[in-house]
Order: C-alpha cells, then structure tokens, then sequence
C-alpha cells in the first residue's frame, strides 16, 4: 500500500501563487509581519503595501515563524486522517522556522498514535523550494514512499547553490546588518553585493560585489552557469522585473534544455530584511 503523504511548506517558499497552491497534498504555514500596530500573515497583503509603509515611516515591518499554535493543530489533523507529513521548510540559518516544526513534529508524533512527519531544512528560500517539493510529489505520484520523498529532498538540497543580489543597501543598513557609514559607501561606490547561502549549513557568506548594476546582472548569470551541468535552474525578484529577465534570458540561453523556474517573490518577509532590489539565482546540480 502506497504512503499517503502530504507536503507542508513556510510561505518564503513563494508557494502562494504558484501551481502547488492548489494542489490539495500540499499546505502552507505563513510566517508573521507586523509594523507598529499592523499584524498580517505573510502572502495576505501585497508587497507595495509593505514597502508604502517603510516609505513613510523609515522603519522596516518585523517578522516572525508561523504561529506555533496553527502549526500544532495542522500536523495532528493531518496525522489523525492517516496522512504522513514532509515538513520542507526554508534555511534554518534564517529564521527559527524548521527548529520549531521539528519540535512540533516530535510532540505530534508522540500523541497521535502512528504518526509519521519528516522535517527537512531546505538551506534556501523561495521559489527553488516549490521546484524541489513537485519532484517529491512526482516521486510519490510514481510509487515512492516517505522515506523516499524525504531522500530525495535532501539530495536535492545538497544539490542547490543559492545567490542573492541587491542594488540597495538601505534595508540592510536599517536593520542593523550592516553599519550607516558601510551603507553610505557602498551607495556612493556603487558597490552590489552578492550574497551565497552555503548549502551544508545555510549560513550567509558574501561572495561577490560588482560596481555596476550591467556587472553584478552578468555575475549572477555566470554563478549559476558555473555549477554546469544543471537540473533546475530558478530565477526570482521583488520589484527589478526587468533585470531579473535579463538573468533568467542569460542562463535560458546557456543551458536551453534545462527547467527553468521564474517568478516574482510572493514573500515579504525576505524584502522586509534584503529590500525591494533583491534577486535571487538557484542552481541544482545534476546528480
């Protein structure tokens, strides 16, 4: 008999708006944003509704895991069904989101009788999250089972090197990650940095920086060609539509046979941290 398994995802996996959304096998757990007095769950108001608020106030919106309780009634209604749950959540290194699934994960199974729920770090964020959960859904649509859902994601994230850009300083600045006096010459520089999320312990490492917006486009197109040959290529942004195309039209024409994932962020919680500049570039490596 074939495991009945459901996927479960955080809302940084920009699952909303995407073809998973409706797959019935697979639900989201939407992390929190708030600003003064304003509470909404991520994915519920647009992101220039964010930002308009920044715009005005000067002050970034503060963000938080999913509600702890939500998540506790979701994984014991699920295993009360018979169902088994792959928790696939966004880097650990980024947010408290997969170090609370595991505990709620263990306090579940310990209460409901036959409870099965695996919890998996993706080590990224974003789009390449929804890539690599529909190969686990094809995988278990062909026969797989849990524990070969739950392999297989974990090769996959092996797999997947994560590059992140943005023209802007000032969100960094703003919260505290980097000081004014480094915000003010990288602006008078020029200066775009390129950020890599570190696949074995998804930490966040500087990797590049670039003095013109032209460079730091190209760059990003040769980060992901370079990890050649490839299985999945994934391009996102926040609002620089056009330059994302550029990138996304660069490694499409590299690599012509290979899928390739594009998509705006449907996430305010990474532009509340990284800014309205911020893209990204996903290479998975084929095995």
């Amino acid at each position: 008999m074939l495991d009945k398994v459901h996927i479960i995802l955080d809302s940084v996996s920009s699952v909303l708006g995407s073809a998973l959304e409706k797959d019935p096998r697979v639900h989201v757990m939407k992390l929190i944003v708030s600003h003064g007095d304003l509470e909404w769950r991520d994915g519920d108001k647009p992101l220039e509704f964010m930002l308009d608020l920044v715009a005005k106030s000067g002050v970034l919106p503060k963000t938080s895991q999913p509600s702890l309780g939500e998540m506790t009634e979701l994984f014991t209604k699920l295993t009360k069904e018979g169902i088994k749950l792959l928790v696939f959540t966004m880097d650990s290194a980024l947010s408290g989101t997969y170090q609370t699934a595991c505990q709620v994960a263990a306090q579940v199974m310990a209460e409901v009788k036959g409870a099965d729920i695996r919890v998996v770090d993706s080590k990224t964020a974003a789009i390449p999250i929804v890539a690599m959960a529909e190969r686990a859904l094809a995988a278990l649509d062909a026969g797989a089972g849990l524990d070969e859902a739950e392999k297989l994601l974990k090769d996959l994230v092996a797999r997947t090197d994560t590059y992140f850009t943005l023209s802007s300083l000032d969100f960094l600045q703003k919260g505290g990650r980097i000081g004014k006096a480094s915000a003010l010459i990288g602006s008078i520089l020029g200066i775009r940095p390129i950020l890599h999320l570190d696949n074995e312990d998804g930490s966040v490492r500087p990797y590049d920086k670039c003095r013109t917006q032209k460079k730091v486009l190209q760059r990003m197109i040769e980060c992901g060609a370079q990890h050649a040959p490839l299985e999945i290529i994934c391009v996102a942004y926040a609002t620089l539509e056009k330059d994302a195309k550029f990138i996304r039209d660069g490694l499409a024409e590299l690599f012509p046979d290979v899928p390739l994932y594009f998509a705006p962020l449907t996430t305010s919680v990474l532009d509340a941290h990284l800014g309205p500049s911020v893209m990204g570039v996903w290479a998975t490596r084929k095995a």
